[in-house]
């Protein structure tokens, strides 16, 4: 439903087109339909939860005495704000890049619908080597590329945040 709602609102035609078209920000139509700028349209709106919420849930455990205590200290709000409180939220920063990761990795109808025939994701040509082509050694090549990629970004996630891996 999000896609199709997402194709009403991106076509030439669309929500979007007129709108900019009625402020006077256009003179013509904007291709956003059945290119990389719809899809990614989409899917920021689709994945963008999933980079919030573990951002959120980081954010919420600062204790905010420790910006007052550098604003106390001298420091200007602006600067303590990037010193203290910044660096203190980049493992959400690092899950949720992850999780968006991993999940956007694998998307197929979203690019399929929005995209153009010549833009597509890798999960795309998964299923088309798989189920039109039959050619079931170059599908497993690129789904071996899908899990390589995802493994070395969570390799990369617990090098720099000291995430031990629980699987139970």
């Amino acid at each position: 439903m999000r896609v199709a709602a997402w194709i009403v609102l991106l076509q030439r035609e669309g929500l979007v087109n007129k709108a900019l078209m009625q402020m006077s920000v256009l003179q013509e139509p904007l291709a956003l339909l059945f290119n990389r700028t719809g899809v990614v349209i989409a899917m920021v709106h689709i994945l963008l939860p999933f980079m919030i919420l573990p951002l959120y849930s980081v954010m919420k455990a600062v204790p905010p005495t420790y910006v007052r205590a550098a604003v106390s200290l001298g420091s200007p709000p602006l600067a303590a704000f990037f010193r203290v409180y910044v660096p203190q939220t980049y493992a959400g920063v690092g899950a949720g890049a992850l999780l968006v990761f991993i999940l956007s990795i694998g998307y197929y109808v979203t690019p399929a619908l929005l995209g153009g025939a010549d833009d597509q994701m890798l999960s795309y040509y998964i299923a088309q080597y798989t189920n039109v082509e039959v050619n079931w050694g170059m599908a497993c090549a690129l789904g071996g590329v899908l899990l390589a990629a995802t493994l070395a970004l969570y390799g990369v996630y617990r090098r720099f945040s000291g995430a031990e891996l629980s699987l139970g």
